[in-house]
């Protein structure tokens, strides 16, 4: 189910849109209301939702500005401006920053539903778009951590782990690897792995870590795994949900702040992969951590 946010200062307006138009209808589940621009970005940490239709003219911070927030915080919600007054610097300015729509009050109710159920499709769209980006994103990374190439991938050199059209086929096991026993130095290699991980979470790759290390990039994924049982991509992973934990426990930092410092430079993509892992939002860790509850 989807959920709407209704941002006004005017109750009355505010109560109207909430009340009286029949959301159920469109999928949404869950009405949010509040009276300005502060209000609303709170709800939006806490419940990131689908939809949002805000005033313009609102006391201390204007729609504009809030809808700014919104894009430089890259949030994904679709928002729908509702405004008394026309005003070509408005709509300029709601179109640059990103916004769905724009209507002029009053509107009616009729129009609205419309406006909010083709922003909600819209959304819909551009998050299947992101899915098949997250996927292949996924695909990719976990082929430079780990070594593992998709059937008929190019490789770093431009040659396919197994060609699809013929000709010569190399599989990944007759690579130019360093095929070694395990010594009894190996455990020493993992914790240097393991430290570098640690000191590093930021900027990650599969060959930065092996450079450090001196050992070749696809023996030491393999030698990993064998070691502890898990896959280095999982290892980092694991390692970089713990330590955004950590900083969305002990800081203030801003979202931003910590999927960059953990390795994400999207911060809709960190939110994603943060939910998947914890069941919950960064915003909805940090406000259940701070209300003295059991972190997970």
């Amino acid at each position: 189910m989807y959920q709407l946010l209704v941002v006004d200062d005017e109750q009355y307006a505010r109560e109207g849109i909430m009340k009286t138009i029949d959301w159920e209808t469109l999928g949404i589940g869950r009405v949010y209301g509040a009276e300005c621009a502060e209000d609303a970005k709170t709800i939006v940490q806490n419940h990131m939702p689908e939809l949002i239709i805000c005033d313009i003219e609102m006391a201390e911070e204007s729609g504009i500005d809030f809808l700014r927030w919104l894009h430089y915080g890259a949030f994904s919600s679709r928002l729908i401006f509702l405004t008394a007054h026309a005003s070509f610097s408005y709509a300029q300015d709601a179109v640059r920053l990103g916004a769905f729509e724009y209507f002029l009050k009053p509107v009616e109710h009729g129009v609205l539903r419309d406006s909010a159920k083709r922003a909600l499709e819209d959304y819909e769209r551009q998050m299947a778009l992101h899915d098949r980006l997250s996927e292949y994103e996924a695909i990719l990374k976990d082929w430079e951590l780990s070594g593992d190439r998709p059937h008929g991938m190019p490789g770093p050199e431009g040659e396919p782990g197994e060609s699809s059209a013929g000709g010569d086929k190399r599989p990944l096991a007759e690579e130019e690897t360093e095929h070694k026993p395990i010594s009894d130095d190996e455990p020493g290699l993992i914790g240097a792995v393991k430290q570098y991980v640690h000191e590093n979470l930021g900027d990650l790759t599969r060959e930065s870590i092996a450079e450090a290390v001196a050992v070749n990039a696809s023996y030491l994924s393999r030698l990993f795994h064998k070691a502890t049982g898990e896959k280095l991509s999982a290892y980092i992973l694991r390692k970089r949900i713990e330590y955004a934990k950590e900083l969305l426990r002990e800081t203030d930092d801003k979202i931003t702040y910590i999927a960059s410092a953990v390795g994400y430079l999207n911060d809709s993509y960190f939110i994603k992969i943060f939910r998947n892992v914890t069941e919950m939002t960064p915003y909805e860790y940090r406000k259940m951590c701070r209300s003295g509850k059991q972190g997970r």
